[in-house]
């Protein structure tokens, strides 16, 4: 709860201004639990944001990591960017994980959702002796397990991307094969007119 009233006023004291502009409000900060992303529009923007934040964490005795900082730019041609915290360059990544969704620095949609659909996968092979294939276990109840362990891993993030024929396809994929093992079908099995 402390860290939580602490990580409020630090938010609230961030220059709005300096974010990234969605629609009519500027995104600058987002954040769960201790994690912290930035976003700024410019690099300039970015450095006066990271070296505020230091600021009021320091002023109220707490220390951002500069082994865990990174510093991601996305656009369509590779960008330098020159951030630093308390002199000290920040790394920058082509790609980071935030919250199991991968964030590339040139917006790879198909190997964003491969990974998801790989995760989803994992999940559903798992449960694929134990629950999908389980003879005592109404269809019921194995498609209430697919709906609250299986699709929301695969579905997570999908609002934040802007979708493809072949993206759609992939999702479409994993989830008939659970399907069809919820049913005790394969691809072979005939669908009956």
């Amino acid at each position: 709860m402390l860290f939580n009233l602490i990580m409020d006023n630090i938010i609230e004291n961030l220059p709005k201004e300096l974010g990234y502009r969605m629609g009519n409000d500027p995104i600058h900060i987002i954040c769960y639990a201790d994690d912290a992303v930035l976003i700024a529009d410019s690099e300039e923007n970015l450095q006066t944001l990271l070296s505020r934040f230091d600021q009021m964490a320091e002023r109220l005795n707490m220390e951002i990591s500069l082994s865990k900082t990174k510093s991601l730019t996305i656009s369509r041609n590779h960008t330098k960017c020159e951030a630093e915290l308390r002199g000290t360059p920040i790394e920058q990544v082509p790609k980071f994980s935030y919250l199991g969704a991968d964030i590339s620095a040139k917006r790879e949609l198909q190997q964003e959702v491969t990974s998801q659909v790989m995760k989803a996968a994992r999940i559903s092979g798992c449960l694929y002796n134990t629950i999908w294939r389980n003879k005592y276990m109404s269809t019921d109840c194995k498609v209430r397990i697919y709906k609250t362990n299986v699709r929301p891993v695969l579905t997570y993030a999908s609002e934040t991307r802007a979708e493809t024929a072949y993206t759609q396809q992939l999702l479409r994929t994993i989830e008939m094969k659970t399907i069809r093992a919820i049913h005790g079908k394969t691809l072979r099995d005939k669908n009956p007119q």
